[in-house]
């Protein structure tokens, strides 16, 4: 009986995710540091014709989990208790870290392009649902801070 094989795909470079983010969102900006290793995306977002535009800004280290911003004037209702899939809120400087996926979904063989950025385009479209109704309809689950990752559990970007 021969043996199966599985092979993961590579992690992909932060030069080849900087290529797919600078041709799919050519009107943001997108930087490497090389000293730290890391990819600085900024762009503007917005998640339907009627929406507002949003200032989204995403940080990524190969190995590890994406973290995403959004932020400015055009967030609403920051200081509610029930605000809906969020890492963290900073209310004064008008910024919600978002919580977009859960542990197994992303890994460093997916293009942020892709993945990320597309699902930030639709935690903003429940956002704004959620601002509307005051229900979050996105689904999904929120992280428990500090609990261990496990494939039943959400990771905490």
């Amino acid at each position: 009986m021969a043996t199966k094989q599985y092979y993961r795909n590579p992690p992909l470079t932060l030069i080849q995710q900087k290529v797919a983010l600078c041709s799919v969102y050519k009107g943001a900006s997108c930087s490497i540091d090389k000293k730290k290793n890391q990819l600085f995306w900024t762009g503007k977002i917005k998640p339907t014709a009627l929406s507002q535009e949003y200032t989204v800004v995403l940080v990524y280290h190969p190995g590890k989990s994406p973290k995403v911003w959004v932020i400015g004037d055009e967030l609403e209702k920051l200081g509610d208790a029930n605000f809906p899939h969020k890492f963290d809120i900073d209310a004064e400087n008008k910024m919600v870290r978002i919580c977009l996926y859960r542990y197994s979904e992303f890994s460093s063989s997916k293009l942020l392009a892709n993945t990320i950025i597309p699902w930030t385009i639709e935690w903003l479209y429940y956002y704004e649902l959620w601002l509307a109704t005051g229900d979050w309809l996105g689904g999904g689950e929120h992280p428990e801070i500090g609990k261990p990752k496990t494939e039943d559990t959400s990771e905490d970007q």
